[in-house]
């Protein structure tokens, strides 16, 4: 499922779409607008599972870890200054 998901919002390059990374083990799937934390409690499911189950919905991409977390915590990643 989530090798789906990363292909479906990376349209194929299964890519961080900040950096770059391509290892599939560092890549995760963001919420573009924020509030993952809160949608990952209330969906009270996998996020991959969710995003099959809903047809992929708009805002959602493709990050690696290190640039995931960076836009969590101060909003942009350092990538992006």
């Amino acid at each position: 499922m989530k090798n789906d998901a990363l292909s479906y919002y990376s349209n194929g390059k299964n890519e961080c779409a900040c950096c770059g990374e391509k290892i599939r083990e560092f890549l995760a799937i963001d919420h573009i607008n924020g509030g993952g934390g809160k949608h990952r409690k209330e969906i009270k499911d996998d996020i991959s599972h969710w995003l099959k189950k809903n047809g992929y919905p708009k805002g959602f991409q493709v990050l690696c870890h290190n640039c995931n977390q960076a836009k969590g915590y101060w909003g942009i990643c350092p990538h992006q200054k």
